[in-house]
């Protein structure tokens, strides 16, 4: 067991590492073809007279969403006839399967959209739904690794398999530039909607770039929502929609988080039941539980602390932050009230790697859906998280 010494680990509540093995450094990411996702779906029944064309997606530098959305559009159809089984990286080289409805194989075939390919089509009378998914398989190469030796890879490897890899919530279900989607959620849970709001939209980061973190912190100075829709970038969509609405509405704040997608606020909220997740971890690895079989509570307000030590780390994290379950109820905006759930402690997989010369490794390793890469990657590369 090491202690991490980054600071973006321990904003999101990341403070250890399972294995003690020297850390080989190095960097992922730096081709798109470094990061290689291809999905395990759920198998579908097959029926050539079936409404659906089921296909496999491949794309390049392309988020899910907005690779649907083009497609859809090289097609002419609308966007809500394509379902997935889940989202896949952007800066990657992703594969998955899709359906879409009415829509015949020849006519998928001659979309043309740069960096993303069709094939295997088959029809069926199944739609593909998000959660039909279990799990995927990664490639995932290493450039620039400071350590290649065998031994010390190997001996990392073999204290996973003995330990199992701690089930951490990784830096993208937080924010890497930007790490505060467990900030807003907080606000939303302690009731403080207007603090959620301007977190959200007035926070900055020595990450951020310049433009986006000068308007937010002019905003910050201010609260002039008028010279802020004219500051804010417009790549910064999700916050002009927020300028938007309290430019006409100043003090409707719940107005305009509502202007997000119920969805999207419910990612606020378990953005925080996440960086408490993390917080429960990081304190049983640091008191040595065994974490391998032990599942950790999500908490919400039907949530139960288990028993014994793990049920006095769960309340003393809870307490800590001013909470109890009852807190979950969020009277102020009820549709985001979690119920709360479970999930579980730790991570077990076979992985192997392969040297490809002295500058390049690469390895490859099966995750169950819901289930962060890069939290197996920095056990091995014990490196700054910009790196991953």
């Amino acid at each position: 067991m090491l202690q991490t010494n980054h600071p973006l680990e321990e904003t999101v509540g990341i403070r250890y590492f399972i294995t003690d093995t020297p850390g080989i450094g190095g960097r992922l990411k730096q081709e798109y073809a470094d990061f290689q996702v291809s999905e395990v779906g759920v198998e579908k029944q097959a029926d050539p007279e079936g409404d659906y064309t089921h296909f496999t997606l491949e794309k390049t530098n392309w988020d899910t969403i907005r690779a649907i959305s083009a497609l859809s559009r090289a097609v002419g159809v609308s966007r809500k006839r394509f379902g997935f089984a889940g989202t896949k990286d952007k800066r990657a080289v992703t594969r998955q399967r899709m359906a879409v409805w009415n829509v015949p194989p020849a006519r998928l075939e001659s979309a043309r959209v740069k960096d993303i390919r069709l094939y295997d089509f088959t029809q069926s009378s199944e739609r593909i739904l998000v959660g039909d998914l279990i799990g995927n398989t990664f490639e995932i190469t290493v450039r620039e690794p400071q350590i290649v030796d065998k031994t010390v890879i190997e001996a990392c490897r073999d204290q996973i398999h003995l330990k199992g890899i701690p089930n951490y919530f990784g830096y993208q279900r937080f924010g890497v530039q930007r790490p505060n989607t467990h900030v807003v959620g907080r606000k939303i849970v302690e009731g403080d909607i207007e603090g959620a709001v301007m977190s959200y939209l007035a926070d900055y980061y020595p990450g951020e770039r310049d433009d986006a973190r000068d308007a937010r912190r002019s905003l910050k100075e201010t609260g002039d929502f008028k010279q802020a829709l004219t500051d804010f970038p417009k790549r910064l969509g999700y916050e002009r929609t927020m300028l938007d609405h309290l430019y006409k509405n100043p003090s409707d704040f719940a107005g305009a988080l509502r202007r997000f997608h119920k969805k999207l606020r419910q990612l606020l909220v378990h953005g925080y039941q996440s960086y408490l997740f993390n917080l429960t971890l990081s304190q049983m690895i640091d008191e040595e539980f065994e974490i391998s079989g032990v599942d950790i509570p999500l908490f919400g307000y039907a949530s139960r602390f288990t028993e014994a030590r793990q049920g006095e780390i769960e309340r003393d994290v809870l307490e800590s932050a001013g909470l109890d379950f009852h807190s979950f109820k969020i009277a102020s905006m009820p549709e985001l009230s979690p119920r709360g759930g479970y999930r579980t402690a730790s991570l077990e997989t076979e992985i192997s790697y392969e040297t490809m010369d002295e500058n390049t490794l690469k390895f490859k390793f099966f995750l169950p859906k819901g289930n962060y890469a890069t939290m197996i990657m920095r056990e091995f590369m014990k490196t700054d998280p910009m790196n991953y």
